[in-house]
């Protein structure tokens, strides 16, 4: 009995002494003092490597103007900047349907890129564009300025700025051109014809069925191409600038965007300038009715595939061209005007 009291006593010892030590420990923590004066400093680190760009220079583009902003508004509302069609990724349609394919086959050289592009983007500002490679207003420099060789016919066309446009608005290379008294001629594809991109050919009057000899007064006189008219003074975000559009609508009625032709034309209320809009329409109706009727192409223009005449095909070609084109004939009435009477001589 009297043991285990002992060991009673001394456990009790042992919490007085700890219990003691803990106050100890409390009552210094709490009368720590204030900290004292700061330090000298110690010496400077070794400098770091200087930035590649000064800040001052980002304010060249990024300001508190709205120029860059306005400008992302009119792509926005173009048929480019819609991006529509850019799923068109195979390595054939990338080149043109797609940013990177586009910018690849620049790096190259060659309408031939590696493959299809797996994830691909629509044509942006770093499509047409140098984008902060300098970052000065150097980074809107176009990608493309000079001359452009035709894959098609191997001619090379120099449209200015316009040379950009040409390098995907040409006719595509898949193809050749018929010619006249060149026996049969099999057309293996509903799609026969210059694929959507005539534009830069029909301004200088190259590509089609037939020998040409005729004006191409806005290749000669116009120093830049496409741009200097569908890139004229923006109205909003529905015609010109980077919309690139040539009409807009405007309390329910078209209106031509004409500020880039006026510089030449004068004040112009429409594109039927001394009605060359009206005579291209009539000699394209005339044309159609006449493929439809030897059964080139169906009701809706659609061609069919078949064996013909190179003439006939060679019509079909000139047909195809002009309403590819879209222009109808504004980009070179002679020209067009040209194709479609050639084919309609043909087909008779």
């Amino acid at each position: 009995m009297r043991e285990s009291l002992e060991k009673k006593l001394r456990k009790y010892g042992a919490f007085l002494l700890a219990l003691g030590l803990l106050a100890t420990i409390i009552i210094v923590a709490g009368c720590q003092g204030s900290a004292g004066a700061q330090g000298v400093a110690g010496p400077a680190g070794p400098a770091g490597p200087a930035g590649s760009v000064a800040t001052d220079e980002c304010s060249d583009c990024h300001n508190d103007t709205t120029l860059v902003k306005a400008r992302q508004v009119q792509w926005a509302n173009s048929l480019h900047g819609a991006g529509y069609t850019f799923e068109r990724n195979g390595a054939d349609c990338a080149i043109c349907h797609t940013s990177e394919g586009f910018t690849e086959r620049l790096e190259t050289g060659s309408v031939e890129i590696a493959g299809d592009i797996e994830n691909p983007s629509p044509v942006n500002c770093r499509t047409c564009h140098e984008v902060h490679t300098t970052f000065t207003e150097d980074d809107w420099a176009l990608r493309v300025t000079g001359p452009v060789t035709l894959e098609l016919t191997g001619d090379t066309i120099d449209l200015g700025k316009g040379n950009l446009c040409a390098s995907c608005h040409q006719p595509r290379w898949s193809t050749d051109i018929p010619e006249a008294g060149g026996g049969d001629f099999e057309i293996t594809s509903t799609r026969f014809g210059p694929h959507h991109g005539p534009q830069s050919t029909m301004l200088a009057g190259l590509a089609g069925y037939g020998d040409y000899n005729g004006p191409t007064t806005h290749y000669d006189m116009v120093a830049d191409g496409c741009v200097t008219c569908h890139m004229a003074d923006a109205y909003g975000k529905q015609a010109g600038g980077h919309t690139m559009t040539m009409e807009y609508e405007y309390h329910g009625n078209e209106v031509a965007s004409t500020a880039g032709c006026e510089s030449c034309h004068g004040e112009i209320e429409d594109f039927d300038i001394g009605g060359s809009v009206t005579e291209v329409e009539a000699l394209t109706e005339e044309l159609k009715a006449l493929l439809i009727a030897q059964g080139l192409i169906d009701e809706g223009g659609s061609g069919i595939t078949g064996t013909f005449t190179s003439e006939q095909a060679g019509a079909l070609w000139n047909y195809k061209t002009v309403t590819e084109d879209r222009s109808k004939g504004v980009h070179n009435p002679a020209y067009a005007k040209f194709l479609l009477q050639t084919g309609i001589d043909a087909l008779k």
